[in-house]
């Protein structure tokens, strides 16, 4: 066999395989997920920890779904979907720290900003509620929409793809939310 011909068999080969479930923190990823009936396979996830007291809390898993596999920033970026983010939370949260979280996420990483960003970012973080230990944050990103549900419930859309720009920027900006989880959900 010819060695240009090689890697592509190979590849072939590898996504005729069943996909396997990953485990993170005892809690399973599950390899693919239905957006707008589109089978997307996990591109990489990974666990939110935030340092308290210089003790590390784990906070919740992330993970991100795409159509094919996406592995830097700039084309995560510059993708146009669909997509879709899973955050599910290692503890309960209540409705203030939500929003103190989210608050706080945006200001220290979103690096696109553009007119009525802060009516759009507000909008956002209004959609979500207390959580439940093991609660889901979902947010799927469908054309130009950015659909947000809550444990299930479907909580609202953000229309245009300026928005959907400033939530990726928070995970694969210049200043991410955390290097460590950038790189995960990167799947490197």
């Amino acid at each position: 066999m010819k060695r240009g011909f090689a890697l592509p068999i190979f590849s072939l080969l590898l996504s005729a395989l069943p996909l396997k479930a990953l485990e993170i923190q005892g809690m399973s990823v599950p390899p693919t997920a239905q957006v707008n009936g589109q089978k997307l396979q996990l591109n990489g996830a990974g666990l939110r920890t935030f340092a308290l007291l210089m003790i590390p809390i784990k906070i919740y898993v992330a993970s991100v779904y795409t159509p094919a596999a996406i592995r830097t920033a700039t084309s995560m970026m510059s993708s146009q979907g669909p997509m879709q983010f899973d955050f599910t939370f290692l503890r309960a949260v209540g409705q203030s720290d939500v929003v103190k979280a989210w608050t706080s996420q945006f200001a220290q990483s979103v690096s696109y900003t553009y007119p009525g960003y802060a009516r759009d970012r507000d909008a956002f973080i209004a959609m979500l509620g207390p959580l439940k230990n093991m609660g889901v944050e979902q947010v799927q990103l469908i054309g130009t929409n950015t659909v947000v549900f809550d444990q299930g419930s479907l909580k609202g859309t953000i229309p245009g793809r300026d928005f959907q720009k400033s939530f990726l920027s928070l995970w694969f900006g210049s200043n991410p939310v955390a290097a460590d989880l950038k790189a995960s959900l990167l799947g490197m």
